[in-house]
């Protein structure tokens, strides 16, 4: 800026691109037989997008919520080196989890964060399925704008 303000920009997920997202991670299931639950969060932490498939259980989406919201509050880690990280040092976890925005805070595998051009924009979090495939689903599904590369 002229005036020599610092200029702050926000990196957050529009979302029309969290609903190209979990339009993907829909097809992606339903391609393998399996009922999940997504939640699309900016990189503040904030709700964005959800969606429950039919099927899927209901507290699903609170689960796929608190491992999308320990992916932001981390600084963009993936859910599989949060659960890592919990396993070591469960006491730390214990003490943040109330900061989710009535969110758990979940590090656990299954969450993802959603980077373009380098720029933490967001997270995904999947719950309904084993932690692995959750996993597998949303990281097809962030490929399909071009997240994470």
């Amino acid at each position: 800026m002229e005036d020599g303000a610092t200029c702050i920009v926000l990196n957050l997920i529009s979302y029309d691109l969290a609903r190209r997202v979990i339009d993907a991670a829909i097809i992606e299931a339903k391609g393998r037989g399996i009922a999940l639950s997504f939640v699309i969060l900016d990189s503040a932490g904030h709700l964005v997008a959800s969606a429950r498939m039919d099927g899927a259980p209901f507290v699903t989406i609170e689960i796929a919520r608190g491992k999308a919201f320990a992916s932001v509050a981390t600084g963009g880690h993936p859910g599989g080196d949060l659960e890592q990280r919990h396993s070591t040092n469960p006491q730390v976890w214990g003490n943040a989890s109330a900061l989710g925005y009535g969110a758990p805070m979940l590090p656990a595998k299954g969450s993802l964060p959603l980077r373009l051009d380098g720029r933490l924009i967001g997270a995904i979090g999947a719950s309904g399925a084993p932690s692995h495939i959750d996993e597998e689903v949303i990281t097809i599904a962030a490929a399909a704008i071009g997240a994470n590369k």
